[in-house]
């Protein structure tokens, strides 16, 4: 029995056949001792399965493309274009399951069809961004929040090459989790990874917000809104 149920694949193909314009490549970084890494790439063989312009790729997290991405653990799915002109920059660390599955297919979408759900404001802020920036969004799978959030991080990745979006799967991944203190979700933390500053803050924000947190980490400042 698949994870998908029989209505959602229906949907999803129907949806994909409508929105998907160019191929999208999904990278799955595994290791032998992975608890989720099975899971993450069944639920990623049944998506591919649903369009022919989805492709799937599965490395060891050991392979010198993980090096070249900067894989930090598995699993990692990396989303990208067929040219991967995206560098490894739209990250999930863990699996993309019940409501971040909306996040996967949500980029997927925007990925092929280069239709995206940000404002063009917004789109004009984040080009202007000239600082290389790590987004990471700490997540839960019955998180009904986490996904606005995740989506505005790996949105700012696609527009910028300077900037990197992860979700990252809280229970998944608890050292990363405890290094940042994350109690709650979705917990943002944005690092500025040339000036060393960190802006972190809980909750989905109004894009507006989003972006001045951007800018902030961008221009050098430090704070914690918890």
């Amino acid at each position: 029995m698949g994870l998908l149920r029989e209505e959602d694949r229906k949907f999803l193909t129907e949806r994909f056949d409508k929105i998907l314009k160019e191929e999208v490549k999904a990278l799955i970084f595994r290791e032998e001792e992975c608890k989720h890494c099975d899971d993450t790439e069944a639920l990623l063989k049944e998506v591919a399965e649903l369009s022919n312009l989805i492709k799937l790729e599965t490395y060891s997290v050991q392979d010198e493309k993980a090096r070249n991405y900067e894989v930090e653990g598995a699993p990692t799915l990396i989303l990208t274009d067929a040219e991967e002109e995206l560098n490894g920059r739209v990250v999930f660390l863990g699996t993309p399951m019940g409501y971040e599955f909306t996040t996967l297919v949500k980029d997927i979408m925007m990925i092929s069809s280069h239709h995206l759900e940000i404002t063009n404001e917004a789109i004009n802020a984040l080009s202007e961004i000239d600082a290389n920036l790590k987004i990471e969004v700490y997540v839960t799978p019955t998180c009904p929040y986490c996904p606005s959030a995740v989506m505005l991080a790996h949105q700012a990745a696609m527009v910028n090459e300077r900037i990197k979006g992860v979700m990252i799967e809280a229970s998944q991944f608890p050292q990363k989790a405890e290094k940042w203190g994350v109690m709650g979700v979705p917990h943002t933390v944005i690092q500025n990874l040339e000036k060393g500053n960190t802006v972190q803050f809980i909750g989905s924000y109004p894009e507006k917000f989003f972006l001045d947190f951007l800018k902030d980490a961008a221009e050098g400042k430090e704070f914690d809104t918890r």
